[in-house]
C-alpha cells in the first residue's frame, strides 16, 4: 500500500500533518534547498513530538556529507536522504554513504528527476546498503510529471523493485497528480508545497491540503482494488 509523506519544518507541523493522515513524516527545511536539512536541535524535538506515531525520514541537504547524515541519524531519524547525482561522481556517492552509514542508518538514493536521472545506479544503491530510492525535483518550477514522462518513471520503479527497494515519488507534486502515480505502485508518494498554504513550500503546513492528499490515496487505492 503506497504511504503519503509529507515534508514538515517543526514539531507543530509534524503533528498537524499526522492528524490529517500522512503516515511518513518527512524532516526538510524549504528555504535551505529541495534536500534542505533541518538544524539538529529540530529534529530531535520533531523525534520527540512523534513518537511512535509515524514512519520518520529526513533529508540531509543538497550538499549533503556523510556528517551530515550521521547527525540525523544520531538524534533519532533512522532513514535518512541523502541527494545522489548522476554517472560516475553517483556511483561514488553511494558507495561513500553506504560505507559509512549503510550497517545503521537507513540510507534512500535521492535522484533528480529533473537532471537526467541515472536509473542504471539504482542496483548500485542496493549493492551498496541503501534501503530505498526516490525521485524528486531540484528546481520546483516544474512538477516530477512535468519533468519526466511516466514511462520513464515507470521504468525507476520497476528497476527498484528489481532492486528490491523501497521506491518514492516527490517533486512539486499536487493531490490531482495521486491519481496518475498511484497506478505505478510506489511504496512513498510525497508532497511539500502542494500541502501548504497557497501552494508555496515554505509557507506554513495546510492541514486541509494534507487531508485532501490523503483522501485522494485511499479513494484511488479503493478504485484501484475494485477494478483488479
Amino acid at each position: 500500500m503506497t504511504e503519503l509523506l509529507v515534508s514538515v519544518t517543526s514539531p507543530e507541523e509534524a503533528i498537524a500533518a499526522l492528524d490529517a493522515g500522512a503516515t511518513v513524516i518527512d524532516l526538510k527545511d524549504p528555504a535551505a534547498g529541495a534536500l534542505g536539512a533541518v538544524p539538529v536541535e529540530t529534529a530531535r524535538a520533531i523525534v520527540a513530538a512523534v513518537g511512535h506515531r509515524g514512519t520518520l525520514t529526513a533529508a540531509a541537504g543538497d550538499a549533503a556529507t556523510v556528517e551530515d547524515a550521521r547527525a540525523l541519524y544520531d538524534a533519532g531519524v533512522v532513514t535518512v536522504k541523502v541527494p545522489i547525482p548522476a554517472g560516475d561522481a553517483g556511483a561514488k556517492a553511494l558507495s561513500v554513504f553506504g560505507a559509512a552509514l549503510g550497517g545503521t542508518a537507513r540510507l534512500v538514493a535521492v535522484f533528480a528527476a529533473d537532471q537526467e536521472p541515472d536509473a542504471g545506479l539504482v542496483p548500485v544503491a542496493a549493492f551498496s546498503g541503501f534501503s530505498g530510492v526516490m525521485l524528486d525535483t531540484t528546481a520546483k518550477t516544474g512538477g516530477l510529471l512535468d519533468v519526466m514522462e511516466l514511462a520513464d518513471i515507470a521504468q525507476f520503479v520497476a528497476a527498484a523493485r528489481r532492486a528490491k527497494l523501497m521506491v518514492g515519488l516527490a517533486g512539486s507534486l499536487k493531490v490531482v497528480d495521486v491519481g496518475t502515480l498511484l497506478p505505478l505502485k510506489p511504496d512513498v508518494i510525497g508532497f511539500r508545497g502542494g500541502v501548504c498554504v497557497n501552494g508555496i513550500r515554505t509557507n506554513p503546513l495546510d492541514p486541509a491540503r494534507v487531508r485532501a492528499a490523503a483522501t485522494a490515496l485511499a479513494v484511488h487505492a479503493v478504485r484501484r482494488e475494485t477494478a483488479e
